[in-house]
């Protein structure tokens, strides 16, 4: 098992025109033995990142440690790491016998250990009846099951997954996720998986960075990502639908403290006063609130739905509240149709609010 550690990890690609950071001071720890996830939008530096830690990127600025030792001018070969891509890597040629046994032929094991840890590791991904077939017959859903097999069979320092579910269909996407953890969990292998997918990268993982534009903005577990965001966009990047978020007035009256906007929304938030008074009572806060958390049927603001939209069990509810949109997750057995007229509510204890200006949690 290893440690990976990295200090203060910049990455800037300079081109004819502009110059792009990629990777901004980043500075992150995955405990030896952890399923990491990295998390982000398409384009924020995930995959910069993770090739800084096989070692196929330079950072520009930083340093990179396997347990306590600097790897950063090692070559990828010398790391030990296995990868898997988003697409499947193979000879098409040859066999997925052959595929997967090649790392173990390229260390020169015995070819009776070969077969052993072939058998086992296609046993485990389920791939047995097709180890005589050749990729190139064979649907992306094999491939990629052929792929992680590859990767998995050897004894790598960590294991770095790159997208690896996206091209899969969801029932094969469901099976690997589940294959995935159960071999993590086994092995005790230093995970890092990186994903635009938040249901892959909270399932799966014990550790989640949420990355944009080149940092990592906050970094914990999947519960303490979803209930305590760090800012608005971890808040709205999270959760499906993610959390809504109301810029507002912080008003005072009659002794009351209210959240309002120009346009009538009004909310009272004097359970709270005593901890904005602690912060000095900004003028201009971000309310935010989780649909799952916004009650419908009764309460103090009037939302006119707008559209309904049914997921499973649930119902979500696109809401015009005054001047502002939201939305609310609700059970199915709550009926509303487009142009009704409801109540709302707020579930106060998870109300959070945002700095304005920087996005960072306040309360």
């Amino acid at each position: 098992m290893v440690r990976v550690f990295l200090d203060h990890v910049t990455k800037i690609f300079k081109g004819e025109k502009k110059r792009v950071v990629a990777v901004d001071d980043v500075t992150l720890e995955v405990p030896d033995g952890t399923f990491m996830g990295l998390l982000g939008p398409s384009g924020c530096g995930k995959t910069t990142t993770l090739r800084i830690i096989a070692g196929l990127e330079t950072p520009t600025k930083g340093k990179v440690y396997f347990d306590e030792e600097e790897v950063t001018d090692w070559e990828p070969r010398k790391r030990n790491v296995a990868m898997v891509f988003q697409f499947p890597v193979l000879y098409p040629t040859i066999t997925v016998y052959e595929n997967i046994a090649l790392p173990l032929r390229a260390a020169k094991e015995p070819e009776s250990e070969i077969r052993k840890k072939v058998k086992e590791i296609a046993e485990l991904m389920g791939i047995t009846e097709i180890l005589n077939e050749k990729p190139i017959k064979l649907d992306v859903n094999s491939k990629q099951k052929i792929s992680l097999a590859k990767a998995l069979i050897r004894d790598p320092s960590v294991f770095i997954l790159d997208e690896p579910l996206t091209v899969l269909d969801p029932k094969a996407r469901i099976e690997l996720r589940t294959k995935l953890k159960k071999i993590q969990l086994g092995m005790k292998k230093t995970m890092i998986y990186v994903t635009h997918d938040q249901t892959e990268s909270l399932t799966l993982a014990e550790k989640v960075a949420v990355m944009n534009a080149g940092k990592i903005l906050q970094y914990d577990t999947p519960e303490a990502l979803y209930d305590n965001p760090a800012n608005t966009f971890v808040g709205w990047f999270i959760g499906n639908p993610g959390m809504n978020l109301i810029e507002c007035d912080v008003v005072e009256e009659n002794g009351k403290l209210y959240l309002s906007t120009e346009g009538g929304f009004r909310y009272d938030i004097s359970f709270i006063a005593d901890e904005l008074k602690k912060l000095a009572q900004p003028k201009t806060v971000v309310l935010g609130i989780r649909p799952e958390f916004v009650e419908v049927g009764s309460g103090p603001l009037k939302a006119k739905c707008v559209h309904a939209e049914y997921v499973g069990n649930r119902i979500i509810l696109h809401l015009e509240s005054y001047d502002r949109t939201l939305k609310a997750k609700t059970p199915i057995t709550v009926r509303a149709r487009p142009g009704d007229t409801l109540r709302i509510d707020f579930v106060k204890e998870r109300i959070k609010l945002f700095d304005p200006k920087t996005g960072n949690a306040l309360l």
